[in-house]
């Protein structure tokens, strides 16, 4: 018992140094270094930033899929998801319950959608309430 306890006393020491020197070692074998400026840097030139965001015309041809639904409910009939509610009916049961949560009702909607996602809606909200 007392030789492991001797062991262990004995490996922490060793430990305990050896990543003393480490760190030691790192901060004298690194030389000081002199930047050198070049007149690119210094004019601006060249510049990487990681948040840098650039805009392209491509992003501005359709306007309505930068919008957020979260403008008490002015998106929620933009024609492209009006579109895709007719084909993804897992997209439609979505926005239906979007459209309940915004509560409106099968006639508020009527004017809105084509007959088929009114009936659809109807169907929906006579399930769902």
């Amino acid at each position: 018992m007392r030789l492991s306890n001797t062991t262990l006393v004995v490996l922490a020491a060793i430990l305990l140094a050896s990543g003393t020197a480490v760190s030691k070692a790192d901060q004298t074998g690194v030389p000081n270094v002199e930047v050198d400026l070049s007149s690119h840097v210094l004019a601006g030139e060249d510049k990487r930033f990681l948040r840098s965001h650039h805009t392209t015309d491509a992003e501005d041809k359709h306007p309505e899929h930068d919008e957020e639904e979260r403008k008490n409910g002015e998106n929620l009939f933009a024609a492209l998801k009006i579109q895709r509610m007719q084909s993804d009916s897992y997209y439609r049961f979505l926005k239906f319950g979007k459209w309940k949560q915004h509560r409106y009702s099968p006639d508020d909607v009527e004017s809105e959608v084509p007959v088929k996602l009114y009936n659809l809606y109807k169907d929906y909200r006579d399930i769902y309430g």
